[in-house]
């Protein structure tokens, strides 16, 4: 039997059809590939913006006492109920949130937001004083010292200011939903150079 014939070829080792399986894999492997690097920008941009909506959120509730600074030049927020009414107010038009905290733009949130934490850090000398709210809007209390006092996220409290975290869920390329999440801390500092 002579196997260099035509007709005994295999019909997998015929002219052409080698080039045409790899070209198929590999317009895969980039449309796979593509899908994957347009996810991971979703998920970039949305936390781009959500950083910047929880800093300027935190920093819209960090109304200070202005009697306490005029006269001791010590920053101090007044009120953290206050704080914590106006952080949410301002992190529903940061965000363009309707009643029922869901965004109208679902390729950036596509599920309600949630408030996870809200903490104000009220510095006095060596002492931090911490007022903080759950999810559930409930209040704790606790004091710490300077320098080992720290937020959620990770960061040392050196100032007076406020911590916030917030969950969302964001929706993939293909349809997948995932749980995302935000944290930000907000420092008020004077600068006395000025």
């Amino acid at each position: 039997m002579i196997l260099k014939k035509k007709e005994c070829l295999l019909r997998s080792t015929e002219s052409g059809q080698i080039g045409w399986v790899l070209g198929l894999w590999f317009a895969l492997f980039l449309g796979i590939l593509l899908c994957v690097l347009i996810q991971l920008e979703a998920f970039r941009a949305s936390s781009q913006y959500m950083e910047d909506a929880l800093a300027a959120s935190n920093l819209a509730a960090a109304v200070i006492d202005v009697k306490e600074y005029g006269t001791s030049h010590k920053i101090r927020i007044e009120s953290p109920d206050q704080a914590y009414e106006l952080y949410k107010k301002a992190l529903r038009e940061n965000l363009n949130l309707n009643d029922g905290w869901e965004c109208s733009s679902k390729g950036l949130i596509s599920g309600p937001v949630r408030i996870e934490k809200f903490t104000v850090y009220n510095v006095t000398g060596s002492e931090v004083e911490a007022h903080g709210f759950d999810e559930n809007g409930e209040r704790k209390c606790w004091s710490g010292i300077l320098g080992q006092e720290s937020a959620p996220d990770g960061k040392k409290v050196e100032n007076t200011g406020i911590y916030s975290e917030i969950s969302y869920r964001i929706k993939g390329v293909l349809g997948i939903e995932v749980a995302a999440g935000k944290g930000k801390l907000a420092d008020v500092s004077a600068n006395r150079g000025l």
